[in-house]
């Protein structure tokens, strides 16, 4: 027996049709996985919920520090009320007690710092309004981006699932045709094997096995080769066929 021998002309190489069953089989796994992207991808977008949720949580900000705002405001607005009230009572001569005077000049210096420290904090809510007016432009401005890609991917996706739900059809009732003809025996081998190494059929790669790269014997890679026995490697058990 030499190394280079081939099958005799018409006879059956069962390594071979095995070949073809893995071939038919990691086609079938690269449809359903580009199915399976293509259904999630039309079902949903993480992407595009994960943009909605940060355009609601800026305009939740947004409300907060409006409403932040509005209060200082409302704040600064009673304590000048309040000032104005003092002033006016100070110099309108209403009254007329020195005492009582003492006391509205005391109360309205009291009101100067709260009034200073009033508008700083006005104007720093308004600085923080304006901050989250422009995060939540931004967060919009993504999400209607985000959408308009989506939908102009939508259709394109559609007929490509159609096109990959079609070639899956053809290449499951392909691989059913292929597995009927083979040798039960043969089958269960390879069933055996795929359940644990995929690819489960390899080419000989010389005179080694394809799958781990470990030479097999000269006797080995001769039947490989001629294909009248199935020929598994001693390493890794996987089918191999010349």
């Amino acid at each position: 027996m030499t190394g280079g021998g081939e099958a005799p002309e018409g006879a059956v190489h069962r390594g071979r049709r095995l070949l073809a069953l893995q071939e038919l089989d990691d086609r079938i796994s690269h449809l359903e996985a580009e199915a399976a992207e293509l259904e999630s991808a039309l079902a949903g977008d993480p992407e595009l919920e994960r943009l909605r949720e940060a355009a609601t949580a800026a305009e939740t900000e947004r409300e907060a520090a409006e409403e932040r705002s509005r209060a200082v405001e409302r704040e600064l607005t009673a304590v000048r009320h309040r000032a104005r009230t003092l002033d006016r009572h100070l110099y309108d001569g209403t009254v007329r007690n020195p005492q009582d005077l003492l006391g509205i000049q005391h109360d309205l210096a009291s009101l100067t710092p709260h009034l200073d420290d009033l508008e700083g904090r006005l104007l720093e809510a308004m600085e923080a309004g304006e901050s989250a007016d422009a995060t939540l432009s931004g967060a919009r401005e993504a999400v209607a981006a985000r959408e308009a890609e989506r939908t102009a991917q939508e259709v394109p996706r559609r007929q490509r699932l159609d096109v990959v739900r079609g070639a899956l059809d053809t290449a499951r009732r392909e691989r059913g045709e292929a597995a009927s003809a083979l040798d039960p025996a043969d089958l269960r081998i390879y069933t055996r094997v795929s359940s644990r190494r995929r690819p489960a059929a390899v080419r000989l790669a010389g005179d080694s096995c394809g799958g781990c790269h470990l030479p097999l014997g000269t006797r080995e890679a001769h039947q490989a080769r001629v294909g009248e026995t199935l020929v598994q490697c001693s390493n890794c058990d996987r089918v191999v066929a010349g």
